[in-house]
């Protein structure tokens, strides 16, 4: 049975209030890996800042090992915090295949040992994916858009949502701003209160965002609070140094963003954290809970293929 308040459309998406003494829930949401699918953006410009920063390396790369170092960087997103990684993810794959499994492994530490080693530094690394990226994104803002698409059946879900919603992401303020508004026609800016953009690290500053939001009026009066993120490191930062946060908060995991199939197993087992798929969270955007109907978000015929290959 479905509740009697039908969602509303448009674009004050998420703006409703449940009852006159506050929302019945209220939505906090990462963006990359489950509103959006930015991994085909960052390794994009990964490899072309690449291209630019490392030419005698990347000049003769072909067709068919473009599609080897393409897709193990989307293997590798899981690991992937900052932007420029990306460089350096693609390098690696490019001197050795194998690397892939050794950055799923213990990135952190191989991230640094391999700056080093290549006698290059975090902050010219940086500056040059930033300069590629910032490029693309005057230059080819069409380009640049495409290649964020949202995960099918979510934008539907999001714009009848007739619950308030805040996005906590780790991605810049600007960018994150700009996709909502491309995306979601969301009339948002830099300073919405609804934002919380660069939360880096992210473990911390997300618990940091969760605790912000529940002291908000909007959370008062036993509104039933829903995070939903595909980053395993962080559900298991908050069952581990914010338990308290669980006797709030219901915790999802992104089972369609960028984690693997270890961390989905591993996520299973925390307290208060619960695996959730593409059409449940749909579901929880329009209903506030999950209600195992289909709700016309379910895996297309190409997903299902590369899901079977993957």
């Amino acid at each position: 049975m479905r509740p009697r308040q039908q969602p509303r459309r448009g674009r004050g998406v998420g703006t409703l209030a449940a009852a006159a003494g506050g929302p019945s829930d209220v939505m906090v949401l990462d963006f990359d890996g489950v509103i959006c699918d930015s991994e085909r953006e960052v390794s994009t410009s990964g490899y072309e800042a690449c291209q630019q920063y490392w030419p005698q390396l990347f000049g003769a790369v072909g067709d068919a090992e473009l599609q080897r170092i393409m897709a193990g960087l989307r293997r590798v997103r899981p690991r992937l915090i900052k932007g420029y990684e990306a460089l350096v993810m693609a390098r690696l794959i490019l001197e050795d295949e194998s690397n892939v499994q050794l950055i799923l492994d213990d990135w952190e530490p191989l991230l640094a040992a391999t700056v080093r080693r290549w006698g290059e530094s975090h902050e010219a690394l940086a500056a040059a994916f930033e300069g590629h990226r910032s490029a693309q994104m005057r230059g080819n803002a069409d380009r640049w858009l495409s290649l964020n698409p949202l995960y099918p059946g979510v934008g539907e879900a999001l714009a009848e949502c007739p619950y308030p919603f805040y996005v906590a992401s780790s991605k810049a303020v600007g960018r994150l701003v700009t996709l909502l508004r491309a995306s979601l026609g969301m009339e948002v800016d830099q300073q919405s209160p609804r934002l919380f953009a660069s939360l880096i690290p992210p473990n911390e500053k997300k618990i940091e965002a969760l605790r912000a939001i529940m002291e908000r009026p909007v959370a008062a009066n036993g509104a039933t609070l829903h995070f939903v993120d595909d980053r395993y490191e962080t559900m298991h930062a908050i069952a581990e140094q914010a338990p308290d946060l669980l006797a709030r908060w219901r915790l999802y995991l992104a089972d369609w963003g960028y984690n693997t199939a270890e961390e989905r197993q591993a996520a299973a087992q925390l307290p208060g954290v619960q695996l959730l798929s593409r059409p449940q969270f749909c579901e929880l955007l329009r209903w506030g809970v999950v209600m195992g109907v289909d709700d016309g978000c379910e895996p297309t015929v190409e997903e299902v293929a590369e899901g079977v290959k993957g």
